[in-house]
């Protein structure tokens, strides 16, 4: 059975195009835009086509890139949206991407008491992460806390003292 002259022109055509896509997206020249999504605390893996050079954050309040070989590290900071442009040495672009940063919600408890909020994650027990936006008092003795527990196990301080030490 023979194809139609418009049948195998589509083909042709189809083909070529996909073709020039595959040549396009292996040289790193042409990418199309992308979205990510991750949870607040949360890192992702996104291979690129290429090696990279420079990674360009929008808004790093949000959220933090780094560059391992040919690969984008995405950590997710705050909620939030920012955009990711990932740049090769000859300066084409390997990736661009808006990254939405959102609140875990599996297993998170919200207390909201006086127009604050407490945020709880319990899995299998109730903990409290310093969340931004949750109570001011107690998000500023927790992020206090948490430095003093990281000087610690870093060996900047030989001890911790005084109220909230761990």
């Amino acid at each position: 059975m023979q194809m139609s002259t418009l049948a195998t022109t589509r083909t042709f055509v189809l083909g070529a195009a996909l073709g020039l896509f595959g040549m396009l997206a292996a040289t790193g020249t042409a990418i199309a835009d992308s979205s990510l999504a991750l949870d607040v605390d949360d890192a992702k893996l996104v291979k690129l086509a290429g090696e990279p050079s420079t990674v360009v954050v929008s808004n790093p309040m949000f959220a933090d890139a780094s560059i391992q070989g040919n690969k984008l590290i995405v950590i997710g900071k705050n909620t939030g949206r920012t955009k990711i442009i990932v740049l090769d040495f000859d300066g084409n672009q390997l990736a661009n991407m808006m990254v939405k940063v959102q609140r875990a919600e599996s297993h998170v408890v919200s207390l909201y008491r006086g127009g604050q909020r407490r945020t709880m994650h319990c899995e299998p027990f109730c903990d409290q992460p310093l969340i931004v936006n949750d109570e001011g008092p107690r998000y500023k003795e927790q992020g206090d806390q948490i430095g003093i527990k990281t000087s610690v196990s870093s060996g900047e301080a030989t001890s911790g003292s005084g109220e909230g030490a761990q």
